[in-house]
């Protein structure tokens, strides 16, 4: 049995001082502060083991951007317990060879647990893969058999919202700063309105992926409404920069969909706040710095996040930036949401939690263990940093790896609805 006491965040009740008690990689007791000769561990903050729906974590034919082994590692050092991995790999996963040879890296390398998402028109009964992706290019076809077969089948659809016929039609920039003059605000809000229909008209789940728009929240609120198991997820980068910010970010304000002006974004965050938006994901995507340096037309899209979540999120949460209800968004709504018994500190839940340190330290790519060596926050001083995560009970990380790659399994989901 392991013992640790602190600062720790409750699912319903926020931050309370507490104790946590594990055994057998559950959550055995939670029980208030015993006295100081207790032999418990002391901890600055423990969080809840986090859950990101969203991720790139290469391999395959991209190793050279990123493995299962590097940016499981990035996602370990985060905090974060669980990944669901994307399918637009090189090849894209979109029939049973190429799935498995996703699963076999993945249970080779990976530090932490993880889901799969395929690609199109693939979708397999398996229980570690949490649903299909559907991307621009996919909305071209007729989607009535995915949302179909989605909703048969009790899985999620999740889609990056743009209508491919408007970015064929908008115009193409030659510099990051315009960026997204090639991703109109309409292509977003077009695809956005048809997925919804689709949902309703086959009774599937849907997550739109990395919202950009207020018009896109507002939309999934009026769908929930008329009893449509939809949900949205935004990303760090989406509610923090604005495209006024491409200057200070370089090449990494190359991401898809883009950054908006700094009047939406605002008021997406106040969405954020108010309780609107379901899910916090990173979309991490690594890319090589090399790659990242090519001209604008041959420079790949994304920016890599796992490393720094943790110490990042709680830094912005003192400085009352965000809300702390983030933590909830990153942590037991995704959990909920892909039906996993852990995401929040709650007795029989998986033990997996994140014991912070308040220590002061700058954010440098070249130090992170992602393969990018990147960062959208180069130089930010964060206020905490990850001192010990354990998941499933098992202490996997003290200021650096303990369990060896591989570690990680897949996170089998329970055959529930959200």
């Amino acid at each position: 049995m392991t013992c640790i006491c602190g600062l720790t965040f409750l699912p319903s009740l926020g931050f309370r001082e507490a104790c946590i008690e594990m055994e057998s990689g559950l959550i055995t007791r939670i029980f208030r502060i015993p006295p100081p000769s207790s032999s418990c561990m002391r901890a600055d903050i423990v969080l809840p083991g986090f859950v990101d729906l969203h991720v790139h974590m290469r391999g395959l034919n991209q190793r050279q951007k990123g493995e299962w082994r590097t940016e499981s590692l990035a996602a370990l050092r985060g905090g974060i317990a669980v990944v669901a991995d994307m399918p637009n790999n090189i090849p894209k996963v979109d029939s049973r060879e190429i799935l498995e040879e996703k699963l076999k890296e993945a249970n080779r390398e990976s530090y932490v647990d993880f889901l799969l998402y395929t690609a199109y028109p693939y979708l397999p009964e398996d229980d570690y893969v949490a649903g299909i992706k559907l991307y621009p290019e996919d909305l071209m076809n007729n989607l009535n058999e995915v949302f179909r077969k989605a909703s048969k089948m009790g899985k999620i659809v999740v889609v990056h919202a743009e209508s491919p016929l408007v970015l064929k039609e908008a115009d193409i920039p030659d510099k990051v700063e315009d960026h997204w003059i090639a991703h109109p605000e309409l292509a977003e809000e077009i695809a956005v309105r048809r997925v919804l229909w689709m949902a309703e008209r086959h009774s599937s789940r849907v997550r739109i992926a990395h919202a950009t728009l207020p018009i896109t929240v507002s939309l999934v609120q009026e769908a929930k409404l008329r009893g449509v198991d939809a949900s949205v997820e935004v990303t760090p980068h989406h509610i923090l920069f604005s495209r006024e910010d491409a200057g200070k970010l370089g090449s990494l304000a190359k991401v898809n969909p883009p950054l908006r002006p700094k009047e939406l974004v605002n008021e997406l965050k106040s969405m954020l706040w108010a309780g609107m938006i379901d899910f916090l994901a990173t979309d991490h995507a690594p890319h090589g710095l090399e790659e990242k340096s090519r001209p604008y037309e041959e420079m790949p899209s994304g920016i890599p996040w796992l490393d720094v979540m943790a110490p990042f999120l709680m830094t912005l949460i003192a400085d009352g930036k965000l809300p702390a209800e983030v933590i909830d968004m990153y942590s037991s709504k995704p959990a909920m949401h892909m039906g996993l018994g852990r995401g929040s500190i709650a007795v029989g839940n998986s033990a997996d939690l994140v014991i912070l340190k308040k220590r002061r330290w700058r954010v440098h790519g070249d130090e992170l263990y992602t393969r990018a060596k990147s960062t959208a926050i180069e130089g930010m001083e964060l206020g905490w940093q990850v001192e010990r995560v354990f998941l499933r009970g098992v202490l996997a990380y003290d200021e650096g790896p303990v369990v060896e790659e591989g570690f990680g399994v897949p996170a089998i989901k329970r055959k529930t609805r959200r």
